[in-house]
């Protein structure tokens, strides 16, 4: 005859054996989120410090850019923006920027207004 107790005891244990299983899967779900987040985390910072280092170069590059204008004004009497293009190898725009940013700082002047006739002096 059949024993309702045992087969009562085998179906909680085959019960708290999935409920235990269920448990341990959720447990390694969690702490492989948690080390994909971490990884993600790692990322994000490295991806900071290569953009910090990569401003950082954009800066300096720009800073000889200035330099190297500067000591082209004390060398000339007056410069165009094809000058600044040709010697530094740059976009004509760009040049026009490093010029605007040289006149901002008050290091020199601007005469003209707009097209090739424009040219920049030492001030």
């Amino acid at each position: 005859m059949i024993n309702y107790f045992e087969v009562i005891l085998v179906l909680v244990i085959i019960a708290l054996g999935a409920w235990i299983w269920k448990l341990y899967q959720n447990k390694q779900e969690g702490e492989r989120e948690a080390s994909a987040l971490e990884k993600e985390k790692d990322e994000y910072a490295d991806l900071g410090k290569g953009l910090a280092e990569y401003n950082k170069k954009l800066q300096e590059k720009r800073e000889a850019a200035i330099n190297k204008i500067i000591e082209m004004l004390s060398e000339k009497k007056k410069i165009g923006s094809g000058d600044v293009a040709d010697a530094l190898r740059v976009s004509s725009r760009t040049a026009v920027r490093y010029l605007d940013e040289i006149e901002k700082q008050g290091m020199a002047r601007q005469v003209g207004r707009v097209g090739k006739s424009v040219f920049y002096t030492r001030k």
